[in-house]
């Protein structure tokens, strides 16, 4: 059974980066600000050459649900706030 690697990172202050299964896809949040903000329509499509693949509702959710745990887990769940 093949299980894909998941990676979330902090390239730059304005964005981070969720990969999995050879996917990666750019979630626009600005990390100058004292709290961060979150909200799954951040989740919205795969970069390049993955662009045109579908999101499932549930997919979406999972990603928002990974990413929101590991921004509490970084940061703390007192800068961390769902829109």
């Amino acid at each position: 059974m093949f299980f894909s690697s998941k990676k979330i990172s902090i390239p730059h202050f304005y964005c981070m980066e969720y990969s999995e299964g050879g996917r990666t896809m750019t979630i626009d949040i600005d990390f100058r600000e004292p709290e961060i903000y979150i909200s799954k329509s951040l989740i919205t499509k795969w970069n390049s050459p993955h662009e045109n693949e579908n999101i499932t509702v549930e997919k979406r959710n999972e990603i928002y649900e990974e990413v929101k745990l590991y921004l509490i887990k970084r940061f703390g769940k007192d800068k961390v706030f769902e829109e």
